[in-house]
């Protein structure tokens, strides 16, 4: 039979083990066994109709949503008072559904349009619609370290969009400043390296714009930590653009000025500041 078959086959026969944690350790077994037998560029199991990239991919996409799924009931299993303890197991098992997404990353055939076009929107309308602020966390995470750079930035908007859409309870601040920090590694002082049609500083600026519009529980000093986030974003990949920072210290001193509880600054936010 051609391997997209098998796949398929497996990928579906797993679902009869809905046990929450001896299904993850399942699917991870799966997903271990079948990294190197799926139909991708240049492999043997391609050929005579064995599979394309796509059917490799629908395999992985539809075991990290099972995965995904099953780490998420976990939270639901036992006692409520044992909820810090639940906590601790996802937490430790977490990377039973990250190698998901490496495995993701790993296929040849996936170049930017693919990328752009199917594996993005899909891994992100899972994490949209989990409703889970430890995976949603985690999977934001695993996402700006799994792929390259070169697909962040092609890509940006969406990530970001997904951002703004994310549980009251996960530190966007958190994830916005590990993709600065990436595509800054990336642009390494010369703007050039980020392409002109990517406008990352206003992206990333309108990102952070409607973040606090929305979540207006945001103590200061996470306020003036996402201000310093997008200065240091811009003094890195755009050295020399003072716009910018003119732009990034106004709102820092707007954000101060409006402090509308009146509070004095904690001394978290005095260190921002």
């Amino acid at each position: 039979a051609p391997a997209k078959d098998i796949l398929k086959d497996l990928v579906e026969m797993a679902k009869g083990v809905q046990h929450p944690m001896r299904g993850l350790f399942l699917r991870n077994y799966l997903s271990h066994v079948a990294r190197d037998k799926l139909p991708d560029v240049g492999s043997e199991y391609a050929e005579a109709g064995g599979g394309t990239v796509q059917d490799s991919l629908d395999f992985i996409v539809q075991n990290f949503s099972e995965t995904n799924r099953l780490w998420v009931r976990m939270q639901n299993q036992g006692k409520v008072n044992d909820k810090k303890r639940r906590e601790k197991e996802r937490q430790d098992l977490r990377i039973l559904v990250g190698t998901n997404l490496v495995r993701l990353s790993q296929l040849e055939g996936v170049d930017v349009d693919i990328y752009k076009e199917t594996v993005l929107p899909r891994i992100l309308e899972q994490v949209a619609n989990c409703k889970d602020a430890i995976a949603q966390s985690y999977l934001m995470d695993c996402i700006i370290h799994v792929f390259p750079d070169d697909f962040h930035l092609a890509t940006l908007e969406a990530f970001l969009q997904t951002c703004t859409q994310l549980k009251e309870k996960v530190n966007v601040r958190a994830i916005l400043e590990s993709m600065m920090d990436r595509l800054s590694g990336f642009a390494d002082g010369n703007p050039n390296k980020i392409p002109a049609e990517v406008q990352a500083f206003q992206v990333f600026n309108e990102c952070v714009t409607k973040l606090l519009e929305e979540r207006t529980s945001l103590d200061l000093a996470e306020v003036l930590r996402l201000q310093k986030a997008l200065l240091n974003f811009a003094l890195k990949c755009y050295p020399g653009n003072l716009d910018y920072v003119n732009h990034c210290l106004e709102q820092t001193v707007a954000v101060l000025t409006n402090n509308e509880k009146g509070t004095d600054l904690d001394e978290a936010a005095v260190q921002e500041v």
